[in-house]
């Protein structure tokens, strides 16, 4: 997945319409961030969040947040401060653990699936960790036609991601409850590099007097 780049999603939620979400991915002066925003109707209550991770040049990790507001609003901090080897938290739960490997958040572990080459990988979270299996290749339906998807799933919990060749995330499929909530891709938006911004030229203190006219 290249930077920069907006992917617009559709959600549904046991078949229904369930509202819509942007993920946005972008370089910074850091490494590279991650954003995700969504209006979620379905399952209820209606939600409105926002996930940003803030990662190295690798994809691992500096900061991450969440920010949910519905029927109780929400948030929550990360901070992964690797030279000091700690990991701070702020929000519920909260709580300081040793940083002993590269932990990675929701956001950032869907960027490591898109760069993966091996079939099994597991990626340690903060509480936990996350086994990831590539289990198929199949063509996906997309609004621009076919596409030959990649599909891993992710357990604890019955989750799918299938990606394209190119590693965007083409659809997220997830079991809650009785039910499956899918989101799924409708439009990708490239977008320019930011343009650097120019040096603003020095002014040159004294110089050349102008003579006064007598």
């Amino acid at each position: 997945m290249k930077a920069p780049v907006l992917l617009k999603y559709r959600l549904s939620y046991a078949g229904r319409e369930a509202g819509e979400q942007q993920l946005r991915f972008e370089k910074t002066g850091r490494g590279l961030r991650m954003t995700l925003t969504a209006e979620v109707a379905l399952p209820l209550p209606r939600t409105k969040q926002r996930w940003v991770s803030e990662m190295d040049e690798r994809g691992v990790p500096l900061k991450f947040s969440e920010r949910v507001e519905g029927r109780q609003n929400r948030v929550y901090e990360v901070e992964f401060l690797r030279e000091d080897g700690v990991i701070v938290t702020k929000g519920e739960p909260e709580f300081l653990l040793p940083y002993t490997t590269d932990y990675h958040d929701p956001l950032s572990l869907i960027l490591a699936l898109g760069r993966a080459e091996e079939d099994v990988v597991t990626l340690p979270l903060v509480g936990g960790r996350v086994h990831a299996e590539r289990v198929r290749r199949e063509p996906l339906e997309t609004p621009w036609g076919p596409v030959e998807a990649t599909a891993w799933r992710l357990r604890p919990g019955v989750s799918l991601i299938y990606y394209d060749p190119e590693g965007y995330p083409l659809k997220f499929s997830q079991q809650v409850g009785g039910h499956v909530f899918e989101s799924n891709l409708q439009e990708i938006v490239h977008q320019p590099e930011p343009e650097e911004k120019p040096k603003k030229k020095s002014r040159r203190r004294g110089g050349r007097r102008r003579r006064r006219r007598r």
